[in-house]
């Protein structure tokens, strides 16, 4: 008989903003109301079934924080809010965002939520949202934001909530009382989430496992030039040797899962299913019995005896520690082919194929969350066809804890991980060697501190081992796609920000600007920006004196910002303004209405061989001094109707014709409000004297 593991893998990153606390994104809440309710209630009238469930622990922090109400993200924040006080900017929000579900399964069959698709338009790129969200009405916005909240419900919830049903049957014309009262049962379902888990574990049909921490790659934490060990050209970082952090993430992992399922787990699907010698080492000795990973490994790994049926269709040990390999065929079919096909049909395949190996044991291993979005009624009926056919027993369902130990051994353990079994996604490219260059500055901040005191440099510690979760650098590089990289970005670098900050050290500058390119926000192609054209010499007073003033300088405005957490700073400028005459680089900001101009101004000016910061106070009375670094003066500026300044270009130790960077910077009480340019830099040219010459236009 042909013994089968099946492991669910369930993950999310630390959305918390290091800073507030808030979760950028809802995701952690958005599942908990289906997958991570819906995979439990599935195996519960199942009993001879077994399944191995993989928490991360990063989702169990949130997960807890979320159920006892400590955190609100964005959505739900905007959701309590009754319509009425929504800003046009929340309200545009809300259009934007609240289709973020399969519009197949969950808007289309839905005429209310389907007719409010129609009105906003599918294509974000031809919509503008500020002017779309002002033909909405209050009660056309409330019957979206419960409708959204409605499709992440899942089956378990959609049976057991009697408000779900009744909100579901309803339709349409919602109450902003029913619109909180559905928010609080997705609560309650959160907070039942765990103790349905562990009570399942306790009646042995369930194996709890864990990954590390933060969800790091830990062979990369080891060593990153463990990846040319794969990839022998691959471009690195400066090289990141920490495997005391892979020993802490691991280690902090097990306590996590064990302080929420009661037991300590004695499995580990490690981040991405990536391995190397040293990584079995440290799971070995940090109490690890057995770990999954993807056959790819294997294949590319040596046995001491190669058996005749395919490599993974065994488990092997190395080291101490059993390992058991993904049968990749068959862990997709589940993932990515069968929510097409007909639920009975498909289980009966997948059973069909697995019996097929003979005396075997073979494992089945995916994420628990995401396909279950692309199945109809969120896979209950796929989910109920399978164990139902596992409980027939031609294939029978195991547990690895309850196995005798492998009796083949791995001689030479190939490193990589379930993708192409290498760890080409997460370092290599320039976004990601970026990355793990400003996270080896924060990691060598936080060994060369001393005399902080203990709580300050366990905070920097958790900061630290946040950043080092694989999620950031996934999104890093060419090979995936989001709408939320700008949020991605922003959680990496406020991590390692924090680093620095909770060991009473300033950042490095280069952690103000996002790392990823700027065509990974959509809010980004729309912003405007033209080159200076000819010198100017404005009077630098705080006050516009007419077009001609800054007629021929370079110009940046924003493109839209809204969803993207790069827009921190509130839209505290309009747009911004730089030029030069032969002395001077100029300045100006045009601020937003009502916008609160407290605070510093920031301006980095970058050349090839160094970087200055200049700093100048922001007061509504009188001339302000732009200093560099040094604290020596080096420009004025004003701030009355608009802020002005102008900076000798002596004192930037600049030449003609040499290419610099520029970013302007809001900042108050060492919190960005706001920047210019969004992304990156501006790249302005020194003028020589044929600067206007070459740029004459009529």
């Amino acid at each position: 008989m042909t013994k089968a593991v099946f492991l669910w893998h369930l993950h999310q990153p630390e959305y918390r903003d290091p800073a507030t606390g808030q979760p950028l994104l809802p995701w952690v809440r958005l599942h908990a109301t289906r997958a991570y309710t819906d995979m439990a209630a599935a195996l519960e009238k199942h009993e001879k079934v077994r399944i191995v469930a993989n928490w991360a622990p990063s989702l169990l922090l949130q997960l807890e924080a979320y159920a006892t109400g400590q955190t609100t993200d964005k959505d739900e924040m905007l959701a309590r809010k009754a319509v009425a006080d929504l800003t046009p900017a929340e309200r545009a929000h809300v259009v934007k965002e609240s289709f973020s579900v399969a519009w197949d399964l969950w808007v289309k069959p839905v005429p209310r939520y389907a007719e409010l698709l129609a009105k906003r338009g599918a294509d974000l790129r031809k919509i503008d949202l500020l002017s779309v969200q002002q033909s909405f009405t209050e009660q056309e916005l409330l019957d979206l934001q419960v409708h959204f909240v409605l499709a992440w419900m899942g089956f378990a919830a959609r049976r057991e909530q009697a408000l779900v049903a009744a909100l579901i049957a309803k339709e349409r014309g919602f109450t902003h009382s029913e619109k909180l009262e559905l928010l609080d049962v997705s609560r309650e379902i959160a907070r039942r989430v765990v103790p349905r888990w562990r009570a399942l574990a306790e009646k042995g049909m369930v194996e709890i496992t864990c990954s590390p921490l933060f969800h790091p790659i830990l062979p990369l934490l080891v060593d990153t030039d463990s990846a040319r060990r794969a990839l022998p050209q691959l471009a690195l970082p400066p090289r990141f040797q920490h495997p005391e952090d892979a020993h802490e993430q691991v280690k902090r992992g097990l306590d996590r899962a064990e302080k929420d399922f009661g037991a300590r787990p004695s499995g580990m699907w490690p981040s991405e299913g990536s391995v190397s010698p040293e990584v079995l080492e440290i799971l070995g000795q940090q109490g690890v019995r057995w770990c999954a990973t993807d056959q790819g490994n294997l294949e590319r790994s040596d046995v001491d005896e190669k058996p005749a049926t395919p490599l993974h269709h065994q488990p092997w040990r190395c080291g101490n520690v059993a390992m058991y390999f993904r049968d990749r065929e068959l862990s997709d079919l589940i993932g990515f082919r069968y929510a097409k096909s007909d639920p009975q049909t498909a289980a009966r395949d997948l059973v069909k194929r697995v019996a097929a190996a003979g005396e075997a044991t073979m494992t089945i291993a995916l994420d628990g969350e995401n396909p279950w979005e692309h199945y109809p009624r969120s896979g209950e009926a796929f989910l109920d066809a399978l164990y139902g056919e596992l409980e027939k027993g031609e294939v029978r369902s195991i547990l690895p804890r309850d196995e005798p130990p492998p009796k083949g051994r791995i001689t030479r353990l190939h490193s990589g991980s379930w993708i192409d079994s290498n760890f080409r996604i997460w370092i290599g490219h320039p976004e990601d060697n970026q990355a793990w260059t400003l996270l080896g500055q924060a990691r060598a901040a936080l060994d060369e501190a001393r005399e902080v005191a203990p709580e300050k440099k366990e905070q920097a510690w958790q900061a630290c081992l946040a950043a080092e979760g694989s999620d950031w650098f996934w999104w890093y590089g060419d090979d995936f796609t989001t709408e939320n990289a700008p949020e991605f970005d922003a959680l990496f670098r406020r991590n390692v920000e924090q680093v620095f900050r909770h060991l009473g050290r300033t950042p490095p500058e280069r952690l103000s600007r996002p790392i990823i390119a700027p065509h990974k926000d959509a809010s980004q192609a729309s912003a405007v920006i033209t080159s200076p054209r000819r010198l100017i010499h404005p009077v630098i007073d705080g006050y516009s004196h007419g077009y001609y003033e800054w007629s021929g300088a370079g110009f940046y405005r924003p493109g839209q910002t809204l969803g993207s957490s790069m827009a921190q700073g509130k839209g505290a400028f309009l747009q911004l303004w730089y030029g030069f005459s032969e002395r001077d680089l100029f300045v100006r900001l045009d601020p937003a209405k009502g916008a609160d101009l407290r605070g510093e101004l920031r301006i980095l000016v970058a050349r090839p061989s160094a970087e200055s910061t200049l700093r100048m106070p922001l007061r509504m009375s009188g001339e302000c001094r732009v200093t560099d670094e040094r604290g020596a003066q080096c420009g004025v500026g004003v701030c009355g109707a608009i802020v002005e300044l102008s900076i000798s270009l002596s004192a930037l130790s600049v030449a003609p014709r040499e290419q610099i960077g520029m970013l302007v910077r809001l900042m108050r009480a060492e919190v960005e409000v706001d920047r210019l340019p969004r992304y990156g830099e501006l790249t302005l040219v020194v003028p020589d004297k044929e600067f206007e010459r070459a740029h004459w236009h009529v």
